[in-house]
C-alpha cells in the first residue's frame, strides 16, 4: 500500500464515520459498496466544505487568524497528512450524520417536493416501514392468517427483509382468527412471519381503553 494510499484513505475517516452514523439512524436496506463508497465520499467534501466555512468565518470576524485547510492544496503530497484537519473534520462529521438523519426520518426532502408538485413519493422505506414507523401506529392488531391467530398489543421494534417481516410487541391479547374468541395473554411476544401471511390494522385507543 502506497503512502498516497494510506493518506487518502485517513482523508476519508470522517465521511466514513459520518455515513456509519447516518446508516445507524435511519431505516435502510443493506447498501451495496458503491453506495457505501458514494455516501462516504459525499459526506467527506460536505464536513470539510463545513469546516472550510467555519475558518472563513472566524478569519472574516477577526476572532482567530486561521490559514485555509491545506487539504485542497497538498492532495498528491502522499507525506503531508493534515491530522489536525481531519479530527476536527471527524468531529464535524458527527453532527453532519445528526441533520442528515433528521431530514430523511422527518422526510423533509419529500415534504417539501409534496408541496411543490414536484413528487408524490413518500420516502425511500417500503409501505411496512413507513406504516409501523408512523406517529399514530402505537396499538395495532397483526392477523396472523396461516396460523389462524390475530396478535393484539403494542408495537416495541420492527424489522424486515425481502421475505420476513419480524415484530415485538407488548402487552399482548392473542385471539382466534376466525371467532375472535380470547386464547391467552402475555407481557411480550416476538413475531417473525412472510409477507403475504399477514395483515396489520391499527386497533382503535379508545375501544381498548
Amino acid at each position: 500500500m502506497s503512502e498516497l494510499t494510506i493518506k487518502l484513505i485517513i482523508i476519508l475517516i470522517p465521511g466514513v464515520l459520518s455515513t456509519l452514523t447516518f446508516g445507524k439512524l435511519i431505516l435502510h436496506k443493506e447498501w451495496s459498496s458503491f453506495r457505501f463508497t458514494l455516501y462516504s465520499v459525499l459526506f467527506g467534501i460536505i464536513t470539510y466544505l463545513i469546516l472550510q466555512i467555519i475558518i472563513n468565518l472566524l478569519n472574516l470576524i477577526s476572532i482567530f487568524d486561521i490559514a485555509n485547510l491545506t487539504i485542497w492544496d497538498n492532495l498528491n503530497d502522499a507525506t503531508s497528512i493534515p491530522y489536525r484537519e481531519v479530527i476536527w473534520a471527524s468531529i464535524i462529521s458527527i453532527l453532519v450524520a445528526f441533520i442528515a438523519a433528521k431530514i430523511e426520518n422527518n422526510k423533509i426532502i419529500n415534504k417539501l417536493a409534496n408541496q411543490l408538485g414536484i413528487s408524490g413519493k413518500y420516502g425511500d422505506e417500503n409501505l411496512y416501514s413507513m406504516f409501523l414507523n408512523s406517529k399514530e401506529v402505537e396499538f395495532i392488531y397483526l392477523r396472523d392468517i396461516k396460523n389462524q391467530l390475530t396478535y393484539h398489543g403494542w408495537v416495541k421494534s420492527f424489522s424486515e427483509n425481502d421475505n420476513i417481516s419480524e415484530i415485538r410487541l407488548s402487552d399482548v391479547a392473542v385471539y382466534n382468527y376466525g371467532d375472535s374468541e380470547l386464547l391467552y395473554e402475555i407481557a411480550e411476544v416476538y413475531l417473525s412471519l412472510k409477507k403475504e401471511e399477514i395483515i396489520i390494522e391499527l386497533a382503535n385507543l379508545k375501544e381498548d381503553e
